[in-house]
């Protein structure tokens, strides 16, 4: 079991929230909108309480949770303020949920180990779930991202030897799923050649993954 924080009750952080307590992990969520605490109360351990004051902040305990998550959006003042606190009080692991690329790159700088874009990070997995080529699409922090692509047409009959991938596209090929294999091939011989029926699995900046599929 895992003890989450989770400061800001907009819909992410009540999804959450009820998420991780239905699996079973501890979980205090706290907000300053008593209504909003008074919602999710029956589910969720939740109280209200506004977490720009630091004397509140400071009576949650935060290095005793495992992970801080600040789900607040919609002012990103107020997200930068937390996110600063919840660091110097000494959090392990801080999640926090952004508004947009640029509000993702000031919670970077401020020490936000984890980011959460939901609805920049849905609409990017929806597209490229559906792309012809391109299998699943797991988006991970910093614009990293594993995706599970068909073996792009330019390089059947090739190997990873002569592809140089790192080199080329600055991606690294951590599985091949052959045709007449129900498995992933997590350790594939760099002088395999590929048949247009292969599947990789790949890691890599998104942009990157996409270039390496055109």
């Amino acid at each position: 079991m895992h003890s989450f924080l989770i400061i800001g009750l907009s819909q992410f952080g009540r999804e959450t929230a009820r998420k991780l307590a239905r699996l079973g992990e501890e979980v205090l969520a706290v907000d300053v909108d008593v209504e909003k605490v008074d919602r999710i109360a029956d589910e969720v351990d939740a109280r209200q309480g506004d977490c720009l004051d630091e004397a509140v902040l400071q009576a949650l305990d935060i290095p005793d949770y495992d992970h801080v998550i600040v789900a607040i959006s919609e002012d990103i003042q107020a997200s930068a303020l937390v996110t600063t606190l919840v660091k110097e009080m000494g959090a392990k692991h801080v999640i926090c949920q952004s508004y947009d690329e640029k509000h993702s790159r000031l919670l970077r700088r401020i020490g936000a180990d984890y980011i959460v874009c939901p609805e920049v990070d849905m609409g990017d997995r929806v597209a490229r779930k559906f792309s012809a080529d391109l299998l699943d699409f797991i988006p991970l922090s910093g614009d990293q991202s594993i995706a599970e692509v068909n073996i792009p047409p330019h390089w059947v009959g090739k190997s990873l030897r002569e592809l140089n991938v790192r080199v080329q596209y600055g991606i690294n090929v951590i599985g091949v799923r052959k045709p007449n294999l129900e498995f992933l091939d997590t350790n594939p011989n760099p002088d395999y050649r590929f048949t247009e029926s292969d599947g990789l699995m790949v890691i890599g900046m998104s942009e990157n993954i996409a270039r390496m599929l055109k």
